[in-house]
């Protein structure tokens, strides 16, 4: 295997489910009795299943499965492939740092939020008081603090410009991007909800001349 980093993939795919699942269940034990949000997963596809604690979700792992095979067999068949063999040295190294640097800010996220949940476990008497919190607020809060790895990515690829590195910026920007989409969604169906159960406006009467 020329690139047995590809592995990296499935594995971060497979982290990234169940480390939701980990992070919703320690949120319910203490963290969402002072701070209530409607979904804990970001991403509509999967609030059902992780709302549900789905360790086993078929679904999600031919998914996986699927693009973590099409994955290998690009870097490892169709680009080293005359007469492709340079985009080896170039785009198979943007893909690497694309997927991967996508997949590790998410796990990065992961763990700093079973990390809270945890220390209010250990010890709540630092927090107090009840918030509930809508989802498109949580969203757009989601979606900042992700500017966090793109601002030093950004840094990095303008002194760094290795394939890898603009690669895991686009994976960055794709991270934005993404929830830029799922509020947008959001607010729009929510308005079309609110639009939806407001009473009719009263007939107006005619004029009179």
């Amino acid at each position: 295997m020329r690139h047995p980093e590809v592995l990296l993939l499935p594995v971060f795919m497979l982290l990234d489910y169940y480390l939701t699942i980990v992070g919703a269940s320690l949120n319910e034990k203490g963290y969402a009795k002072h701070i209530a949000m409607q979904h804990y997963e970001m991403n509509p596809v999967w609030q059902k299943q992780i709302a549900q604690k789905k360790w086993f979700n078929p679904r999600h792992l031919l998914l996986a499965l699927v693009f973590s095979l099409v994955f290998a067999l690009l870097v490892e068949v169709a680009l080293p492939t005359p007469p492709f063999t340079p985009l080896d040295s170039t785009l198979t190294p943007f893909l690497m740092g694309f997927l991967l640097v996508l997949f590790a800010s998410v796990l990065g996220r992961h763990v700093s939020n079973i990390l809270i949940f945890r220390s209010v476990l250990r010890d709540s008497s630092g927090i107090s008081g009840h918030v509930d919190i809508e989802h498109g607020l949580m969203l757009s809060w989601s979606l900042y603090q992700y500017f966090a790895v793109l601002l030093p990515l950004a840094l990095v690829a303008i002194f760094v410009p290795h394939p890898f590195v603009l690669g895991g910026l686009a994976g960055a920007l794709m991270l934005v991007f993404t929830h830029f989409e799922w509020l947008r969604k959001h607010r729009k169906r929510v308005k079309a909800e609110r639009a939806a159960s407001s009473p009719p406006p009263p007939p107006t009467e005619p004029d009179e001349y």
